[in-house]
This record gives structure tokens, C-alpha cells and sequence, in this order.
């Protein structure tokens, strides 16, 4: 008789390794015997990503039972050595492939190494209780950066603390030792709110008349204009420039797994933005006619370095208050705003979530509203 498993859910991670007959796959997930004890499952050495994926469903098919509410007690095993940290915060990452896109496991690897696993890493498990990460949390939020000597941002101290809730999350889910840190309450957020910079038309029109290169005049008015993400400028397809519209469907980024110099996914959100654009960035579109397969650089995407160089230099020359490039996102939902358009109407032009938008740009829509009550008085 074949060995009987439960799993309490079908999320599995395929991993890549090399070999002397070349690239092979195995299939990395985790099962809970009759007796309750979870263990992890390996299927290894595929030669294509559909073979492995294949092999773990005729597996799961022919052992396993998936179980939502998986009550039967686990064994205590008294032999068993209690993991460390570091060797849990590996097994997890190892999970979250089939889930993330690279660039977002690159940002939440360098998180783990550079705040969790140096004070942690080596502590067993057991050790995180309440007063030790209220502790650990008390430390990060004093913390300062190593150039400026300034403290770091409310957001990305948050950023870290929400990484090691998800790590320590999935490990009570996988093996059951609490996660303390959800009854531990967050810092208060005592630092005084930055103010959004943004560009009228007016300075946009100062900045961009001292462009003199048509490449960067016509990357410069799309971002104004349509409000895109910097990657998804890059990572435009010239055939997806058509003659009132443009669409997104791919992003840029330098932050990849493998040794190549970019690599280029889905957008962010995962959506398929079709912009349609206005008539000034028509006629610009008609000056510059682009290069392929990218629209921006022809074989290859250009740098994103050269982007930001340029708009720096050009900023100094035009002599308007300098911002940052992703600040003409803003500038374009700004317009959009004040001319009138709903949050639904910002979200899908820059390719966002309705709740992003109310989260990021709710101060604009609320100078509006002071704007419509005092023409009614």
C-alpha cells in the first residue's frame, strides 16, 4: 500500500539546479503524515518546469488528501533539535518562487540579511517570544542610516517588520511555534509627513523646452502625460505604440536571480494598461518615430541611469525646482485630478489599485473638495 499524506494547501516551489546532464528541476512542498508531523516532499530532477510540475500533481493526486482544518495532533518528538532561524528564513524563501516575482524576492532577501537574520539568525525558533522581538523592534526603530547618520523612514522600518511578520507567520503555519510579533502593537509614526513634489504644466513646459535630444524629449513627455512607471517607459514594445494609444504590458528592472544585466516581467500589478493619450503626446510621437523591439534603446532597453542623469541635468539647465523622476507620476495624477477625474479614472490610466491611489494621492482629492465648497458660498 502506498503512503498516505495530508496537505493543508497546493502551494509548492520549483527550484533550479544545474547538473552534469545539464538543467534539472525538483519540486520542493510540504506534507503532514497521519501521525500530524509535517515533513517536507522533494520530486527531483526534471528536465523541463511542466515535467515537475506534472510529477507533483500526480503525486498529490495519488497520496494526498487536502485538508483546510487540519486538527489531528502532531507527535512531540523530544529527539528533535529545535531549527535556528537562519535555517527556517531559507526553507521560506525557497517558497516563495512560484509566488513572487524576482525582483520582489530580491527586495524581501536583502531585507532577511541586512536587519532580521544578523540579530537573529542564529537564535532557535523558540527564542522569539514577546519581550525578545519587543525587543528586536525597539532596536530597529533606533536604528540609523550609515552615510547620513539620519533615522530611516516610518515606511521602510515598517517594510521590515513585515517581512519578518510573513516570515514567522509562515512558519507557524508550517510548523506550529507561535508568532508573538502579531501582539506586539507598531511604532507610532512620528515623523512629520513629507509633502508630494510635483510639476504644473506650466513647469514641465520650462523643463522639457531645453531638451535637445529627441530620444529623451519624447521619453520625458510620456511619463508626463501618461504617468507610467519608469520600468514600463523601459520595457515599452514599439508595437505596442499605436496611433492614439499605448499599451503597457511589461516592466524593467536591474534586480534579477540570475547573473543578467535586467530582466523584463509583468507589470506590477499584473495588469495590461491600454493608455489612450492626448494630442500633445500624439504630435511628439510623430516627431520621434522609436526604435525596436524596445521603443526606447531598439535591441536593448535604455539604462535607467542615463534616464535619471539626463533628467538631472536637464533640470539644472531649464532652472526648475528639481524633483525625482518618479515624481512626474505624481505631476500627470495631479493634472488628472484637478481636471476633474474619479479615482477609478486615475487608477486604471497609471495602471494602479483604486486604494493606492486614495492612499497616496487622498490630499490632492481633499484640496478639491475645499475648492467645491467655497463656490457654494
Amino acid at each position: 500500500m502506498s503512503e498516505r499524506y495530508y496537505i493543508l494547501s497546493t502551494k509548492y516551489s520549483l527550484q533550479e539546479r544545474q547538473t552534469k546532464r545539464g538543467k534539472v528541476y525538483d519540486v520542493v512542498f510540504r506534507v503532514v503524515d497521519l501521525s500530524g508531523n509535517t515533513k517536507q516532499k522533494n520530486l527531483c530532477g526534471y528536465s523541463t518546469k511542466t515535467l515537475a510540475k506534472q510529477a507533483y500533481t500526480d503525486f498529490v493526486t495519488e497520496h494526498c488528501e487536502l485538508v483546510k482544518n487540519f486538527n489531528v495532533k502532531r507527535r512531540k518528538d523530544t529527539n528533535k533539535e529545535i531549527p535556528l532561524v537562519i535555517d527556517l528564513i531559507k526553507e521560506y524563501i525557497s517558497t516563495l518562487f512560484n509566488q513572487n516575482k524576482e525582483s520582489s524576492i530580491l527586495d524581501k532577501q536583502r531585507m532577511y540579511d541586512l536587519y532580521i537574520i544578523p540579530k537573529l539568525g542564529n537564535e532557535k525558533i523558540t527564542a522569539l517570544d514577546k519581550l525578545y522581538l519587543k525587543k528586536w523592534q525597539d532596536e530597529t526603530w533606533s536604528m540609523r542610516m550609515p552615510k547620513t547618520g539620519k533615522p530611516y523612514s516610518y515606511k521602510y522600518l515598517l517594510n521590515i517588520r513585515i517581512n519578518l511578520s510573513a516570515f514567522l507567520t509562515w512558519v507557524e503555519e508550517t510548523y506550529g511555534y507561535k508568532n508573538y510579533l502579531k501582539e506586539i502593537k507598531k511604532p507610532k509614526n512620528i515623523q512629520p509627513k513629507k509633502q508630494m513634489q510635483i510639476w504644473t504644466r506650466e513647469e514641465f513646459e520650462q523643463f522639457i523646452s531645453v531638451v535637445d535630444n529627441p530620444l529623451y524629449h519624447c521619453l520625458f513627455t510620456m511619463m508626463f502625460f501618461t504617468g507610467r512607471r519608469k520600468g514600463e517607459i523601459i520595457a515599452l514594445q514599439a508595437e505596442n505604440v499605436k496611433r492614439d494609444k499605448i499599451i503597457f504590458d511589461r516592466t524593467y528592472s536591474r534586480k534579477t536571480l540570475e547573473r543578467n544585466s535586467y530582466t523584463i516581467t509583468a507589470t506590477k500589478n499584473m495588469k495590461i494598461g491600454i493608455t489612450p493619450i492626448c494630442d500633445t503626446l500624439k504630435k511628439e510621437l510623430k516627431n520621434y518615430k522609436g526604435d525596436a523591439p524596445f521603443f526606447f534603446g531598439g535591441d536593448k532597453p535604455i539604462h535607467e541611469n542615463s534616464i535619471s542623469n539626463n533628467f538631472k541635468r536637464y533640470c539644472k539647465i531649464a532652472k526648475v525646482k528639481e524633483i525625482r523622476l518618479h515624481d512626474l507620476r505624481h505631476s500627470f495624477v495631479s493634472m488628472c485630478i484637478h481636471l476633474g477625474a474619479t479615482v477609478p479614472v486615475v487608477a486604471d490610466l497609471i495602471g494602479d489599485t483604486q486604494q493606492q491611489v486614495m492612499k497616496t494621492y487622498s490630499h490632492l482629492y481633499e484640496s478639491d473638495k475645499n475648492a467645491i465648497i467655497k463656490r457654494l458660498n
